[in-house]
């Protein structure tokens, strides 16, 4: 079909509304859709619907508003004109949770899963968030989409494939009205791309009306009834399946006609090796030899999870490796990334996200990164230098940004990876080794890297790229390694293509179903850190109480009467219970530095309200403390999660107003607190007080309600990823809110036992548990990062530090060790928490 131009500029098609539907009805409907960003108009009046048991393609160039739609529709964003209707129903402004109920749902081209739970939790976690009960066995979705891995299995053992695979299926296991996806095969080779058509297949055929973002038109034009063209954030027109070709829609998209061909390069006649790889192996590949020559492009083939993006990542020194390493005939001694830079490999990860771009910087800084001595010299970075190279380099390879200071998170994706590209031309490394470079990018977007990486060869750099699309490396490569479970199995030299490149590794019996699943085989310590952790903690802390113990018991008689362990018990509920409100809160990746301060503000509450124990005193002192735990809860919880202020700085400013108000009320030492409450503390079994079993009847309830129930499920997973745990309805605002709420009345409490102790009022009283507090919650497990820690592991730091308190004076040790002592524990439980993360990022 031949197409022709309006008096717009724009191609006009055999626009038609004639297609099969299953329904006449409408499932999803946005209409009048218009968005702003600082400085864009995302989109600008767009209407676009979705019928029952249609398949509806959404296309158009990285930054057209395709995402910013998708996300409108799914409640991720708020459009600031028009109206979503989803079953018919008014939906605009509910979040994703509420659209979750309305019946549709999203699986994201960078996933909404959490990598750090299991599959079984990540399944688990998309049900309990809508209120839907969870499948008696939760393996049998597995099943039903075939799903090539194990429910025990970790998100982060699997390949990019198997997780984009999981992300669908978890959407459709619920059967929606609604099913958005978000470049569903951007991650996957044609064997798993063509799953997932069969699974869309059977979910039109069930009567689901999906949405269906795409670069690859020829898979849209297989599996779509109609599709729509978006430029500019414009809606440019919608066609029926037999309605267009590829060219046609290519330059509705773009605006102009494109030329959709590899850039043409002489066969490199260089003989010189550059990158030299002898007898490599390591996780899930190996032993691997291969060689790139300078000015040469090599191709790495196979099957998802046969090891490809595994040996990438060896080449850098990531993971352990064997074998030999050579650039320009020198052997990498060291393994590791930053060797391997120095020695002239320049890597770039197909997860963008998580590995190319600093989301939080600017894109002229992304861009500047690795600029070295060119930037300025002595390691300091002329601003000047910076910005010209960035207008060269963005002029040269066509990044489109607003401006230099613009957040890269703000560009497209297209724009992103042409920023990660560039990057290393500005050191010309001597070997340039790229994953997936077009992954998720439009057709424009795609020459323009082709381009660059061709470029990139004539300069004399040797270029090896894994990609899933076999006809990009049939178009792009001079030669091409096909693997298969994790070993070259052959070499295709010379011009090919895409049919003899996939019959190559599909001979080689390249699909392995077992591999599928992982490009990452974790180590057994990598498996125990990552999973058991908190048990780990829990066992240390208990060897080092038992063992100082036993040492103490040796050096001094008076250590285990029965008066000095009912004294230490009763000396550590207030660092106890304080810890457990921090570790509550931190499970959710916030923090709280006013805790101690809240401590002495509860004391000096007590000094005012609670003469005695009479039923008047409890009375007034019951209510007010409830206020005040509610009072600073609240106040942080505004200052953080509504005015988004950094929790460190937010709640040092409150520490500062909640120590104002104390002095205020009690300027000096005084105001008698009921003597009869410290000696009800100390009634009990034997030498245990009965606030110390209430203690650890608390901690192991929380233990196993983190990981036995829905809501502790929902606070690590918000640790981990909140920005995951909001895509599939999870309350995060509100959760970490409520964490910052029991964490102040965790500090209320441990004021209470901290009054007990000192019997009259004290202004400052509780400010010197804030260090012990952090101390305790990471010996216990916990991250600043959130998603980990252990109560019971909390209570035992706290034990821990009481210990070190109750034997300095049996060890006649001077009243300053102990502070040292302090310190020199929260240096090994932060160094012991980076070894493990070292660990489980595999780069240990």
């Amino acid at each position: 079909m031949k197409a022709v131009m309006d008096g717009t500029s724009n191609v006009v098609l055999n626009e038609t509304d004639a297609a099969p539907y299953r329904s006449d009805e409408t499932a999803v409907l946005l209409t009048g859709i218009s968005k702003t960003f600082p400085g864009v108009k995302a989109l600008d009046n767009v209407t676009f619907d979705c019928r029952p048991g249609e398949v509806h393609a959404l296309v158009g160039e990285n930054g057209s508003g395709k995402s910013t739609l998708i996300k409108i529709a799914a409640g991720v964003l708020t459009p600031d004109a028009g109206e979503v209707y989803i079953a018919e129903k008014p939906f605009s402004r509910g979040g994703t949770r509420e659209a979750r109920r309305l019946g549709l749902m999203t699986a994201y081209q960078d996933t909404s899963l959490v990598a750090e739970l299991t599959v079984a939790d990540n399944l688990a976690l998309s049900f309990d968030a809508i209120g839907q009960p969870r499948p008696m066995d939760l393996s049998e979705i597995l099943d039903r989409y075939e799903l090539p891995f194990k429910t025990t299995d970790s998100v982060s053992a699997l390949g990019p494939g198997a997780r984009q695979l999981l992300e669908v299926a978890r959407a459709m296991c619920h059967e929606p009205r609604v099913l958005l996806l978000d470049e569903p095969t951007a991650a996957l080779d044609m064997h798993l791309a063509a799953h997932l058509e069969e699974l869309i297949k059977q979910a039109r055929s069930a009567g689901t009306a999906i949405v269906y973002v795409s670069h690859r038109l020829e898979e849209v034009r297989r599996i779509a009834d109609r599709l729509s063209v978006i430029r500019d954030g414009v809606l440019q027109g919608t066609y029926t399946s037999d309605g267009w070709n590829v060219d046609d829609i290519v330059e509705l998209m773009v605006g102009a006609p494109t030329e959709l061909e590899f850039p043409s390069r002489q066969r490199p006649s260089s003989e010189t090796e550059r990158l030299v790889v002898r007898d490599l192996t390591g996780p899930g590949y190996g032993p691997i030899s291969l060689s790139v020559r300078a000015r040469e492009i090599v191709g790495l083939a196979g099957a998802e999870g046969n090891g490809q993006r595994a040996l990438l990542r060896g080449l850098i020194g990531m993971g352990r490796t064997g074998g030999d390493i050579e650039v320009d005939a020198k052997r990498i001694t060291r393994r590791n990334p930053v060797a391997a830079t120095t020695a002239g490999i320049s890597f770039q990860s197909g997860d963008r996200a998580a590995e190319s771009v600093y989301l939080p910087l600017s894109v002229m800084d992304n861009l500047t990164l690795h600029a070295g001595s060119a930037g300025g010299p002595f390691g300091l970075a002329v601003f000047g230098r910076l910005r010209a190279m960035f207008r060269r380099s963005a002029k040269q390879f066509g990044i489109v940004t607003a401006s230099p200071f613009q957040p890269i998170s703000a560009l497209s994706g297209g724009n992103q990876q042409k920023v990660v590209l560039a990057r290393p031309a500005l050191r010309q490394p001597k070997v340039l080794v790229v994953d997936e470079p077009t992954q998720g990018v439009d057709a424009k977007a795609r020459m323009d890297i082709y381009r660059m990486l061709a470029d990139a060869a004539e300069d004399g750099t040797a270029v090896l790229v894994n990609s899933s699309d076999s006809s990009e490396l049939a178009g792009l490569c001079d030669r091409v390694y096909v693997m298969s479970r994790g070993k070259v199995t052959r070499e295709i030299v010379g011009p090919t293509s895409e049919n003899e490149i996939v019959r190559s590794f599909v001979s080689a019996a390249g699909l392995a179903e077992q591999s599928t699943a992982a490009s990452n085989h974790p180590s057994a310590l990598t498996r125990l850190l990552s999973r058991g952790s908190s048990q780990i903690s829990i066992l240390v802390l208990l060897l080092l109480c038992t063992l100082l113990a036993i040492y103490t018991g040796t050096q001094s008689p008076v250590f285990w009467t029965g008066p000095n362990l009912a004294n230490l018990l009763l000396l550590s509920l207030p660092l106890a219970f304080v810890a457990l409100g921090q570790q509550f809160t931190m499970l959710t990746g916030g923090l709280d530095i006013s805790v101690g301060a809240t401590m002495s503000l509860t004391v000096v509450l007590l000094s005012l309200t609670l003469p005695d124990v009479s039923q008047g005193s409890l009375a007034l002192a019951i209510p007010v403390l409830i206020l005040g735990g509610l009072a600073v809860g609240g106040f942080n919880a505004f200052l953080i999660g509504v005015l988004k202020v950094n929790p460190i700085v937010a709640t040092i400013a409150t520490t500062g107003i909640i120590q104002g108000i104390a002095i205020i009320l009690r300027p000096e030492p005084g105001g008698l607190i009921a003597p009869d409450l410290g000696e009800s503390f100390s009634w009990g079994v034997g030498f245990i007080p009965f606030p110390f079993l209430v203690l650890i009847a608390i901690a192991v309830a929380l233990e196993l309600w983190m990981y036995r129930s829905h809501g502790g499920l929902a606070h690590r997973a918000i640790g981990f990823d909140p920005q995951a745990s909001n895509r599939v309805g999870r309350r995060v605002a509100l959760i970490c809110s409520m964490g910052l709420v029991v964490c102040a009345f965790g500090a209320v409490v441990a004021g209470v036992f901290l009054a007990s102790l000192t019997g009259i009022g004290t202004n400052d009283v509780g400010l010197g548990y804030a260090l012990p507090c952090f101390t305790a919650v990471f010996l216990g497990g916990a991250v600043l990062s959130g998603g980990r820690g252990s109560f019971v592991g909390a209570v035992l730091g706290a034990i821990f530090l009481s210990l070190i308190d109750n034997v300095t004076p049996l060890l006649n040790l001077p009243d300053a060790a102990k502070q040292t002592l302090y310190g020199l524990v929260l240096f090994v439980a932060v160094g012991i928490y980076a070894a493990a993360e070292r660990v489980r990022a595999g780069r240990s």
